[in-house]
């Protein structure tokens, strides 16, 4: 009988195929390589030719700094390790790697909520989707401050455990300050299947370095014709430390 994987051991497997890469960058660049690359390949798909032309250079520059291109050829397997642990649903599966290898920006403060934490404050702030799914097709949610997507990730799962598929009825606004973290919320979104424009930004200053959108972000304007519900002017609800803003939620 073949052995039934989950994420705790695509985790490990990931871990350790990093740890096997020529140890002359450090595992933090490394880990940061592959986010450039896995990025780069994923939004190429929704970009304009000149911004896919400029996401294709990154990712060959990226490719040509490494003299040993079998740590190269490592990178797809990283990246179906991530696919299928995102699959499998309940993890925060680049957000914990990047824990455990400690290669967080501690200094300014950047620390991840654990994905069961996030989960509880999911169901919190999202008590019935039903209500707004039968309503309306679909809701839309915004996290300022999103890390690696860990919130919204759980309320996909909240979601389609409600008998929904969430990349048909939840789409997403994603900020990050952070580059690394915006990379690897972009990742997660796009292979968790979510329908989001990620930005690359400060919240605060409103400030925009960079936008992307999910590839399932053009299935799903397809679907309904827009992306987003709009806020009716109303003043998004902010949960804890991790806010996430429900757009339109009955009080």
């Amino acid at each position: 009988m073949a052995e039934t994987k989950n994420t705790n051991t695509y985790k490990q497997e990931f871990i350790t195929l990093l740890e096997s890469f020529d140890n002359s960058k450090g595992k933090q660049k490394n880990f940061q390589n592959f986010c450039e690359m896995a990025y780069s390949a994923l939004a190429k798909q929704t970009a304009s030719p000149e911004r896919a032309e400029e996401l294709e250079a990154h990712y060959m520059t990226v490719v040509n700094s490494y003299s040993n291109k079998d740590d190269v050829r490592k990178i797809p397997h990283l990246m179906s390790y991530t696919i299928l642990a995102l699959n499998l649903g309940g993890c925060d599966f680049l957000g914990e790697i990047a824990s455990e290898l400690d290669i967080l920006d501690k200094k300014n403060g950047q620390f991840f909520t654990p994905y069961h934490i996030s989960k509880m404050m999911a169901k919190i702030s999202m008590p019935d989707p039903h209500c707004l799914i039968e309503k309306d097709g679909f809701f839309s949610l915004s996290d300022p401050a999103a890390g690696a997507g860990c919130m919204i990730l759980a309320a996909a799962d909240v979601v389609d455990e409600q008998g929904y598929k969430s990349s048909d009825c939840m789409s997403a606004q994603a900020i990050e300050l952070n580059r690394t973290t915006f990379l690897m919320l972009y990742i997660q979104l796009a292979l968790r299947g979510i329908a989001a424009e990620v930005i690359h930004g400060n919240s605060l200053t409103m400030e925009i370095f960079e936008t992307a959108y999910t590839p399932t972000a053009i299935y799903f304007l397809g679907k309904h014709g827009k992306l987003f519900k709009e806020s009716n002017g109303s003043t998004p609800t902010k949960k804890a430390a991790i806010q996430l803003n429900l757009f339109d939620w009955p009080s």
